[in-house]
């Protein structure tokens, strides 16, 4: 018993470690993708997770000389629950240049990721100038107006200093965007023979002008205390470099109205709320496009043109502008949502959406696309049309007789008998009687139903609520096309004259669009009274006065 006690608690507890060694995730990244042989870079390997143990740094020993490690470990709150998350940094110096895979590193029975990197050669020692100096390259050397140019900004430290400040290099010769590309990188690098820390901060400039731009020089000023001697205030500066800035290139003939876009790279995203979308009548679905470029800012992205689609209407909402800094520079993302609001039932093909942009690297127009997309609509749920409000009439019939008892059969069919005798003589005599005008059936009253759901539709219009109004006026359209009713406000519009068409359009709009809290409802209000000549002239008969005319 006690053997199996034992046997059951070990299982379980190598059931709980395994369970814990799954829910560790371990994701490894470096702080610089392009290192030179004699500069260090950070290697971060992040345990997400319960974790015991240290990671086996074996692999990285193999390939890089260890400067520094260090560890952290933090409890975050997500959801009410509180998660591990435990950080090992590592000041790595490589040994040879080249590319380099470093391979996954284990950590609690986990892996990381494989990181590659390119480890270039070393610059040439050309003599160190001072115990402080600024290195600068831009890339490129030769750009577009209104392309992305980097700007690499190195300082050298070899001796302690205090109270040090770096003033960013100033733009001449033509306008230009000056953004700042992420926080400054620290590692440490080896000029003639000495150990330097570095400190490296990049800017991404935008050249607005063609012509010659002219960077820097950028200045580092710092209180410089020496192993002896008296400390002092010193300024130093890079060299200026200069940028030849090239015209924007004319649009190619097969896109003539192309808007200037110099990137890298741009591609374009499709994603729907149900993939495959399925669509309904009078049923709103989400599509989301986006625009991703590579060496853009985000305000330069333009708005997609969108094709008018037959039976289709789509609603655009407030674009989503957002930018991420990237070792490739700025990479920029616009993010348009639209509600897709399909009109009539069957098959609908929705165009195809194209961007031309010029690539910077091939000096060529290339053009982002979306294929067209072929979709089927469902027929929308019936709308439910309103019941007649009949009045009822106020002296009521008695309540039926008791059914007679089984004892009075006889005497209820001879009583049956003889009242259908008089009725057969009745119906001989008023064949032989002069023809009498006999009262038509009446229709059920639909005039108080419209003037009901109209005075609820004002009552909306009043409010501003777009919602009410909407539901309402498709309610109405149900007891008004009785036998067709239109599922949507936009085959609604179609029907009705066209100032009262513009407002429902405009309703609809304010429903599925961007402007959704600033309908007005003043314009369909007073466009009411339209619409009810519209429903007494077309489809309502004016009642009947109960007298058939003597002669046909």
């Amino acid at each position: 018993m006690v053997t199996r006690l034992v046997l059951a608690l070990g299982l379980w507890l190598s059931a709980a470690v395994l369970a814990s060694a799954q829910d560790v995730a371990v994701t490894a990244s470096v702080d610089r993708a392009m290192p030179r042989v004699n500069e260090s870079f950070t290697y971060i390997l992040r345990a997400e997770g319960r974790v015991r143990g240290e990671p086996n740094v074996a692999p990285l020993e193999q390939l890089f000389e260890i400067l520094h490690s260090s560890q952290s470990t933090q409890i975050q709150i997500v959801n009410g629950q509180a998660e591990q998350v435990a950080e090992w940094i590592f000041q790595l110096m490589p040994r040879n240049p080249g590319k380099t895979l470093i391979p996954p590193i284990e950590v609690a029975g986990r892996f990381s990721n494989p990181v590659e990197i390119e480890i270039l050669p070393a610059l040439a020692d050309t003599g160190v100038p001072d115990d402080i100096f600024l290195e600068v390259d831009v890339d490129p050397e030769t750009a577009y107006v209104q392309s992305e140019v980097v700007y690499t900004l190195r300082l050298f430290v070899g001796v302690a200093t205090g109270r040090a400040a770096i003033t960013p290099p100033e733009v001449t010769g033509g306008e230009a965007i000056v953004e700042r590309l992420g926080e400054d990188r620290r590692y440490r690098a080896t000029r003639g023979g000495r150990d330097f820390e570095v400190n490296e901060r990049r800017y991404a400039i935008f050249p607005q002008q063609p012509g010659k731009l002219t960077i820097g020089p950028a200045t580092f000023e710092a209180m410089v205390i020496p192993s002896r001697g008296f400390s002092r205030v010193q300024r130093y500066r890079s060299e200026p470099v200069e940028v030849e800035v090239r015209p924007a290139v004319p649009p190619p003939p097969s896109h003539p109205n192309a808007v200037w876009l110099p990137a890298k790279r741009v591609e374009l995203h499709e994603m729907w709320s149900d993939d495959p979308p399925e669509l309904m009548v009078g049923v709103p679905a989400t599509r989301t496009l986006t625009i991703e470029a590579v060496g853009l800012l985000e305000t330069q992205l333009p708005e997609i043109e969108m094709a008018r689609t037959d039976g289709v209407r789509q609603y655009a909402d407030q674009p989503e502008l957002e930018r991420n800094v990237t070792p490739d520079g700025l990479v920029a993302t616009r993010t348009e949502r639209y509600a897709v609001l399909p009109q009539r039932s069957g098959e609908a093909e929705l165009p195809g959406v194209e961007l031309p942009w010029f690539n910077v690297e091939t000096g060529r127009w290339e053009v982002a696309s979306l294929p067209p997309r072929s979709v089927v609509i469902a027929p929308g749920a019936p709308t439910p049309t309103p019941e007649p409000q009949v009045e009822a009439p106020r002296d009521a019939p008695p309540a039926a007789a008791p059914a007679p008892s089984a004892g009075a059969w006889p005497a209820l069919s001879a009583l049956l008998g003889a009242g259908w005798l008089a009725t057969l003589l009745l119906w001989w005599r008023s064949g032989r009687a002069p023809r009498a005008a006999v009262p038509a059936a009446e229709e059920p009253p639909r005039r108080p139903a419209n003037r009901r759901l109209l005075r609820q539709l004002r009552a909306a219009c009043e409010r501003g609520d777009t919602a009410e109004a909407g539901r309402t006026l498709l309610e109405w359209a149900a007891a008004r096309f009785a036998s067709a009713p239109p599922r949507t406000l936009g085959a609604l519009a179609e029907r009705l004259p066209p100032a009262v068409a513009i407002e429902v359009r405009e309703l609809e709009a304010a429903l599925y669009g961007p402007e959704r809290e600033r309908w007005d409802g003043a314009g369909l209000a007073a466009s009411l009274g339209e619409i009810d000549a519209a429903a007494r002239s077309d489809g309502e008969s004016p009642r009947d006065d109960g007298l058939r005319p003597l002669y046909r």
